[in-house]
């Protein structure tokens, strides 16, 4: 089948991260919503907050050694199930019902992970352009637009039952957009009869755990920001919101200015610069009294933390031929999906044991742990780009 036009590949893919985004700008700001709507405590609900996590992990597995196969219907299908996903959601009626929507929007949004990286780096060779760290910066720009947008309709007494079912609908249209821009894709040759599919090597394993560590700087930090301005700062859901926007659309801007460094430094120098920006960001969220004070220091966290995860695939994608990318991506994204699944509970039992304060300052070791890790890593061949 004829490829698709260039720049309707480049522009689905675009819109595929952006539209990504809208579930997880709904999701963060509705959690206050959902909290209530559960009666579940903070270290409970924590806790029931890591089933998307394992649900991705699950998804992203199994889809992970056969995505150079299925290629063609991967991102149609994974927008089509988170969109069931949501609409399920918003008609949670209790703590059962709402962690079985997590679960099924949480296979979904793994699953669509490791697709999207895959396509992307596709395109980037197809092309001949570096597309990582921009098309991951629409991704949060997205989450900005649409957190700030839910945020402002719970404050008029919109409730998830109306919001999440209309939000659904983009990723509906974006299935229907990607399978015109991505159906020509197809297997590439099989290996030779008796070759072995070769042993991933132990830098993915590496850069799996730098991921797992910027997933829990950013899990830390966004899935607690509404409830941290609404909480301890009485704010209500309109300010919230912002809250939720400012870390979105800092790591906008994170992504963006990695984008423009990326050219002179290797991407594991730019996460370690990331952390100089990280660190004092989340001193000051540990010391804020008002809400103005916590969103600049959420607006600063993302700047820090925007660059680590584009720069962790892109790395893990340029060091594997096709048919061994969808296993590493995999791999690499399921050891970041820990993260994300131990942050939640443990954010949870760390603020309600010690406080927001501690909670803010041990994200500050993850980060100090994340700028050291990226000394293991060295530079890939040249024939995969830089590292």
């Amino acid at each position: 089948m004829k490829a698709a036009d260039p720049r309707l590949q480049i522009g689905s893919i675009f819109a595929a991260y952006a539209i990504s985004g809208v579930f997880w700008g709904a999701y963060v700001t509705s959690l206050p919503a959902f909290k209530e709507m559960t009666g579940l405590s903070e270290a409970r609900f924590g806790a029931l907050l890591i089933l998307p996590t394992v649900g991705g992990i699950l998804a992203m597995q199994a889809l992970g050694r056969v995505l150079h196969l299925v290629q063609a219907y991967a991102i149609p299908a994974t927008f089509l199930l988170l969109a069931g996903g949501m609409v399920l959601m918003g008609h949670a009626t209790g703590a059962w019902f709402f962690g079985a929507a997590l679960l099924l929007a949480g296979a979904a949004s793994g699953a669509m992970d490791i697709s999207l990286n895959m396509r992307l780096a596709r395109i980037e060779q197809d092309f001949d352009i570096r597309l990582f760290n921009r098309v991951h910066a629409v991704f949060p720009f997205a989450m900005l637009v649409v957190a700030a947008s839910v945020g402002s309709l719970r404050e008029w007494g919109a409730t998830p039952a109306q919001i999440f079912p209309a939000a659904a609908l983009p990723l509906v249209a974006m299935a229907a957009l990607e399978w015109v821009a991505g159906r020509h894709q197809r297997p590439g040759p099989p290996r030779p009869e008796g070759q072995a599919r070769p042993r991933l090597t132990g830098i993915v394993l590496v850069l799996g755990a730098l991921a797992a560590l910027g997933a829990m700087l950013e899990s830390g930090a966004h899935t607690w920001s509404a409830l941290f301005v609404e909480g301890p700062l009485g704010s209500g859901p309109f300010v919230a919101g912002i809250a939720a926007s400012a870390i979105t659309l800092g790591l906008t801007v994170g992504r963006l200015t990695a984008h423009r460094l990326e050219h002179a430094m290797r991407d594991m120098v730019i996460i370690r610069l990331s952390t100089l920006v990280i660190i004092p960001a989340l001193v000051i969220l540990s010391t804020a009294q008002t809400p103005g004070q916590a969103i600049l220091g959420f607006f600063l966290a993302g700047f820090g933390i925007g660059p680590m995860e584009p720069a962790i695939y892109r790395s893990v994608a340029k060091r594997h031929a096709e048919a061994d990318r969808g296993r590493a991506l995999a791999l690499a994204a399921g050891l970041a999906y820990m993260g994300y699944l131990l942050s939640p509970p443990v954010m949870g039992f760390l603020i309600e044991a010690r406080g927001w304060p501690v909670m803010w300052l041990a994200l500050c070791l993850v980060a100090l742990a994340a700028s050291a890790l990226t000394t293991r890593v060295p530079p890939a061949a040249k024939s995969s780009g830089q590292a």
